[in-house]
């Protein structure tokens, strides 16, 4: 019969004990100081939720090895194992999948990669700067997520899209196989800026002579915005 060494169980009580402790803190921790509109209870709290499972898989891994010592023949021990081993992990890996998604939408993560993105986030964070970029920027144009919302595409299939290249940057960052400087990989679509300015009476009044050719794509909105206000000003 397996015995658990005594000194296993010991440390073992006390990562529990410390488990539980640290998710107890993290759970009831202040929320930041943020405008009540800006604050996402989804993400704030789900992530905590999540936390707190993560710990609770281990616990009950922990309290099943202590308790069973192993064995299992009975149909609690099974019971425990199913429990930790299958459906927490499983509503881990499915809750956490979506929180990642989320997150991965804030400019916050473009930040994370500074060696190739930091100066693009600088220069669209510029109060001086005059790059299209900077005055979305600073006038809200976009509320949050500005890098995903400005270089992602209308639609379910433009979201699959920015999240497959953004899989594609991350390879390249992390194998440091990017190149600088930094380029787009083909010619930024009108539909990107189209998606939102389209339908605005002002954008109407000043490109009704022309809008045709730039939904058809004869003509692309940084021929003439790109020329005095880049989409960044970079210095790499």
């Amino acid at each position: 019969m397996f015995v658990m060494p005594l000194w296993v169980r010991s440390f073992s009580r006390r990562l529990t004990r410390a488990a539980a402790f640290g998710v107890t803190a993290r759970l009831f921790a202040a929320s930041p100081d943020e405008p009540d509109f800006h604050f996402d209870p989804v993400d704030h709290y789900g992530s905590r939720l999540l936390t707190g499972v993560m710990v609770l898989g281990i616990i009950l891994v922990l309290y099943s090895l202590i308790k069973y010592q192993g064995k299992t023949s009975s149909g609690a021990a099974w019971g425990l194992l199913l429990v930790s081993l299958v459906l927490i992990p499983g509503m881990v890996f499915s809750f956490g999948t979506v929180l990642v998604f989320e997150r991965a939408e804030k400019p916050e993560l473009c930040e994370s990669c500074h060696f190739a993105m930091q100066g693009h986030i600088d220069d669209m964070r510029n109060p001086n700067s005059t790059s299209l970029a900077a005055i979305h920027y600073r006038n809200r144009y976009i509320p949050a997520n500005q890098c995903y919302e400005c270089h992602t595409s209308y639609g379910i299939n433009g979201t699959v899209e920015a999240k497959m290249s953004g899989i594609v940057d991350l390879y390249k960052y992390y194998t440091r196989t990017f190149h600088k400087p930094i380029k787009m990989r083909e010619q930024y679509p009108n539909g990107d800026c189209l998606k939102c300015h389209a339908q605005a009476v002002k954008w109407q009044a000043q490109h009704g002579d022309f809008k045709e050719s730039l939904f058809k794509g004869e003509m692309h909105c940084l021929d003439c915005h790109g020329a005095n206000n880049p989409a960044h000003t970079v210095t790499e």
